[in-house]
């Protein structure tokens, strides 16, 4: 064995490796997402159990892919190899597919992260307790926004029967104290008086995060694709120097 070809199965062993354990740590995520899927309902319109089953088997998928490829490396098996090149291929064309269209319905996000906001503050109830209601308030804290558009969502857009509309939430304010945000649509109450707030909404701020992620998701995804292709050359040389191990 010479040393390409050692160096080739060493960095497809230890490539494969990696895959194989992320693989199974989604799979892991896929099965507790589908028995504790119960309390997440309310954030992803009860689709805990689609979420958790592609969770399963792209988990289970990519497990298998890494164990091929560490098998398939570390004891130079033709068939194996030939088959992960194969599999890695395929998945190499839903990549690129799936990034196409990603890329094309990309200005639909902030239809769908407006829609969800909308949907939160809605049902807002101010009770950090219910999903809904926490995942909005670190949301306001982590952004320093407040409701979806502006401030004045909690006037409008709110549930008189779950929320005063007179309050604002204490998520809102500069300086998080309890109650901060009370009465601060009352007329009757001083403007001085006020806690300061936050009063840009959380939507564009959102998009924004949204965006520059996608954007980090796409160099990445370009690199694992070329990654990829190596692996592929890589399986497809080991294969011809293996001068017809059998399996």
């Amino acid at each position: 064995m010479g040393f390409g070809t050692g160096l080739m199965k060493t960095l497809m062993f230890v490539f494969n490796g990696i895959v194989w354990v992320l693989g199974l740590v989604l799979f892991v995520v896929g099965i507790v997402v589908l028995v504790e899927g119960s309390n997440w309902n309310e954030i992803v319109d009860n689709k805990t159990v689609p979420v958790s089953v592609m969770l399963i088997v792209v988990g289970l998928t990519i497990a298998i892919v890494g164990f091929l490829g560490c098998f398939g490396a570390m004891k130079q098996n033709g068939n194996m190899l030939l088959v992960y090149a194969v599999v890695l291929g395929v998945i190499i064309i839903i990549q690129c597919v799936a990034g196409i269209l990603a890329f094309i319905f990309s200005d639909e996000s902030e239809d769908i992260i407006s829609e969800k906001l909308g949907g939160f503050i809605a049902t807002y109830s101010g009770e950090d307790d219910v999903n809904t209601d926490h995942v909005f308030n670190v949301l306001m804290e982590e952004f320093d926004c407040c409701g979806v558009n502006n401030v004045s969502d909690w006037n409008t857009m709110t549930n008189e029967d779950e929320w005063r509309q007179e309050n604002i939430p204490d998520s809102c304010c500069v300086n998080m104290t309890s109650r901060c945000g009370w009465d601060y649509f009352n007329p009757d109450v001083d403007e001085a008086a006020k806690e300061p707030i936050h009063e840009s909404g959380c939507l564009t701020k959102a998009v924004d995060t949204v965006k520059a992620h996608m954007q980090l998701a796409g160099i990445l995804a370009l690199v694992i694709l070329v990654v990829e292709f190596i692996q592929i050359i890589f399986a497809c040389a080991l294969r011809k120097d293996a001068k017809g191990v059998l399996a």
